[in-house]
């Protein structure tokens, strides 16, 4: 490999741009005979002819000089590049964070995370995947993702720290003309005999069930699903009811259907969402922006 460097390239263009080593000199800001032992030096190494000397006329670029010239300029250009990105980097406006998500929050806040994100930072590469709660968990600890939107459900705090996004109450979904649709606030209580839509993922299963074992209820479950929106359609079209934490911004399901949302009389633990990182890694400076960012989100939703 021919070991040139850049210091050489760019006394090289200077000269080639000026027409000869004192004006180059001069607006390098260096000596002549530095630049002068550049070009000769560059010469030595590369074995090529650069420059024609032309006495009291200053220097005029060979063909080989104007066919390296073209390869300087490409090495200056990208060296340009690389500084700017090192600069970038060292202010954390440059970077990669790993970010995973539960599948069924996903939905409700990604999408406009990544945008919003982009517009916000546009050196931060997002690489986005979703998971179930434990996959995430694994993840987090085996260093596959810098941070992870979950539930706190089952979270333990000697493996892993977070932050809260959010705790929304839970609310019961009925479908139209349902005995209880006309109404603002009911009792978890007057549920207990109806068929129940059951959201059956990981963690989530357990938290609906603690809180039927609560209030001295056994649901009688008509239908389960690990996915919010089946359960909605379920709803929906009168298979049952069921009681959710994530509400969509439309009462209206995938199928076309329509669910009511009603406000539960008991005060229930609400579901806290949470930005989970390692135990031993607290966000730096190139996290801890969009751990701020992913907040003012959540804020919103």
């Amino acid at each position: 490999m021919i070991r040139i460097t850049l210091r050489q390239c760019e006394y090289f263009r200077a000269v080639a741009q000026s027409g000869g080593i004192a004006s180059a000199s001069r607006n390098l800001g260096v000596s002549q005979p530095a630049v002068a032992q550049a070009i000769t030096k560059l010469e030595a190494i590369t074995g090529l002819v650069l420059f024609r000397r032309l006495h009291a006329r200053g220097m005029d670029l060979t063909g080989q000089g104007e066919e390296f010239l073209r390869y300087a300029n490409d090495l200056l250009s990208c060296a340009g590049k690389v500084t700017k990105a090192v600069t970038e980097i060292a202010d954390h406006r440059r970077g990669t964070i790993r970010l995973g998500c539960f599948q069924s929050i996903a939905p409700f806040c990604l999408a406009r995370i990544v945008r919003g994100y982009r517009e916000r930072a546009p050196g931060i590469a997002l690489e986005v995947s979703e998971k179930l709660q434990d996959e995430l968990t694994d993840a987090i600890e085996g260093n596959e993702l810098d941070l992870a939107i979950m539930y706190d459900l089952g979270l333990d705090p000697g493996r892993m720290s977070w932050q809260e996004l959010s705790a929304a109450p839970p609310y019961l979904i009925v479908p139209p003309g349902h005995r209880l649709a006309e109404r603002n606030r009911v009792s978890i209580r007057e549920i207990a005999s109806e068929d129940y839509i059951l959201f059956d993922a990981p963690q989530s299963r357990e938290y609906f069930f603690a809180i039927f074992e609560r209030h001295g209820i056994r649901p009688r479950i008509g239908l389960r699903s690990t996915s919010i929106e089946s359960v909605r359609c379920s709803v929906g079209n009168g298979l049952g009811v069921s009681i959710l934490a994530m509400r969509p911004a439309s009462d209206e399901t995938y199928d076309g259907q329509r669910v009511v949302s009603l406000e539960l009389e008991e005060i229930l633990p609400p579901t806290r969402i949470v930005i989970a990182y390692p135990k031993d890694r607290t966000p730096g400076e190139l996290l801890l922006p969009f751990v701020r960012f992913c907040q003012d989100v959540f804020t919103d939703l």
